[in-house]
């Protein structure tokens, strides 16, 4: 009997083969490793993306401060101050105080976000810091009406760490104060 070369071909082969299930396997797990790496990419971006807002909410909330405290503002009150752990609460809470007083008060519950106050034990600060690499905040007058909010925290970037900042500027118009 006579056979086709086809039907000869089709006779040998019967299956896949297992180099061929080993490309597959090699294959499909580069792509799930990929996929991993995207996911875990995604989350440091948006951890970094969260920490971008909340140093902005931080730098806002200064500047809404400043903005309310008008009179210390023109004293020079607000200028090259910066965020303590050792900061002392000045009470205006429970009293009336004075522009510079307030000031302090709002330096005080600003530096609240970033350090323990009272001996908290579980306190989280609203940005992250390290050994390093301290979290802090300061407002640095530019120029006559211009001020900046800077803020510093830290934050592990392909297994280091890393400083990561924002300053904002801003403008308060004399006539304003």
């Amino acid at each position: 009997m006579y056979s086709s070369p086809i039907k000869a071909l089709h006779r040998k082969q019967k299956g896949v083969g297992l180099i061929e299930i080993l490309i597959t396997v090699i294959l499909i797990s580069i792509g799930f490793l990929a996929a991993a790496r995207m996911q875990v990419e995604g989350m440091r971006f948006s951890q970094s993306a969260y920490y971008q807002s909340q140093a902005y909410f931080l730098a806002s909330d200064m500047i809404n401060r400043m903005r309310t405290n008008t009179e210390g503002v023109e004293n020079g009150e607000y200028d090259n101050i910066s965020t303590s752990a050792s900061a002392m609460d000045p009470g205006c809470g429970a009293q009336a105080c004075d522009a510079a007083q307030i000031a302090l008060q709002d330096v005080y519950e600003w530096g609240s976000y970033f350090h323990s106050r009272d001996g908290a034990v579980n306190f989280i600060p609203a940005l992250p810091s390290s050994d390093a690499i301290t979290a802090n905040a300061t407002v640095v007058s530019i120029a006559d009406d211009i001020w900046s909010v800077r803020l510093t925290w830290s934050e592990i970037v392909n297994g280091e760490v890393k400083a990561e900042s924002m300053s904002v500027n801003f403008a308060l118009e004399k006539s304003s104060i």
